[in-house]
């Protein structure tokens, strides 16, 4: 029982399933807020069965979010040797063929799932997951485009369930915030190459253009324009509210902790805000009880990452007197 207690842990360590749920929420608003709306009758989605369509989004993003991460660990096997020996497959609990057939199963798992919602959100899907595998075999390593390249993973992932959105303030919003927390990482966890001066340029002007195609993607599929017609204009201050608790959060959870702590601490928060701008912008278009459902999704979803977190570290280690 232990044993298969100890490969449960070291699977879940593997596929850093713990903060699967943020990107569960990005895909889960989309569905929503789809079928709230008219506009989109021709999109798969919103039409569905709401529990088939939850389902599916379910299994794509966390699918997704496991190959991505399973795949970095794979990827980067002799690096984690030298600098993260605790690493489930450096430390030995997980045997590299092992990481391998848990990597392509998890991109067979999100292509399934890509497919139960239509032929445009299986292509978006393969293409997320194409911009996964430029990342970690290649973007990473040159700061400035792989900051840019995991901003634009968000974005295709968020769109897998309605490439037509008009409404793609809340896609712009998750791609800042995901760039903001990967660029304070890369910082925190001194990874190498270092974010140079000429890097951060680089990748504010990636940030820049990209922000612009996604605003105007929105906007050029609608006569509303920038903001939709059923909003009010203040409601924009659910958003930036939260954006603006977010931060104010993030900075008290790092003030006194360095390095790899910190780092922790912003992903695992940030993906909780993933959720909770979601609910944010629900609120703004006056949704309300979508906006209760995606909250408490965020708030069950953290004390569930909280307490496996726990757990899986238990169980990875021995217990010491501290």
């Amino acid at each position: 029982m232990a044993a298969l207690l100890v490969k449960i842990a070291s699977a879940i360590q593997l596929t850093r399933l713990t903060m699967a749920f943020g990107a569960v929420a990005d895909v889960w608003f989309i569905i929503l807020l789809t079928r709230a709306s008219d506009a989109y009758t021709n999109v798969p989605v919103h039409d569905m069965n709401l529990a088939q369509a939850l389902a599916a989004g379910a299994v794509v993003a966390i699918g997704l979010f496991a190959y991505g991460a399973s795949l970095n660990d794979v990827l980067d096997v002799r690096h984690d040797a030298a600098f993260s020996p605790q690493r489930p497959i450096p430390a030995g609990r997980i045997k590299l063929g092992q990481a391998v057939v848990v990597t392509i199963g998890a991109l067979i798992i999100a292509v399934l799932g890509g497919a139960a919602l239509g032929t445009w959100a299986l292509w978006i899907t393969l293409l997320t997951a194409a911009g996964i595998l430029f990342y970690n075999a290649a973007g990473k390593y040159i700061p400035a485009i792989g900051l840019v390249t995991i901003g634009l993973v968000h974005v295709t992932h968020m769109l897998i369930p309605n490439v037509q959105l008009h409404f793609t303030w809340p896609v712009w919003l998750v791609m800042t915030h995901a760039m903001a927390i990967a660029t304070a990482v890369h910082v925190l966890e001194e990874k190498r190459p270092r974010l140079t001066l000429r890097g951060s340029l680089g990748a504010l002007l990636g940030w820049t253009f990209w922000s612009a195609l996604v605003i105007g993607w929105g906007a050029m599929q609608t006569d509303d324009g920038l903001w939709p017609q059923q909003a009010e204009p203040w409601a924009v201050l659910w958003p930036v509210l939260t954006a603006l608790a977010f931060l104010a959060v993030a900075w008290w959870k790092v003030s006194g902790v360095r390095g790899a702590a910190a780092a922790e601490k912003l992903k695992r928060y940030g993906a909780m805000w993933q959720a909770l701008y979601g609910a944010a912008w629900l609120a703004a278009l006056g949704l309300s009880t979508q906006a209760l459902w995606i909250s408490g999704f965020a708030i069950a979803g953290f004390l569930a990452m909280t307490f496996i977190k726990e757990i899986t570290g238990l169980s990875s280690r021995p217990v010491v007197y501290r």
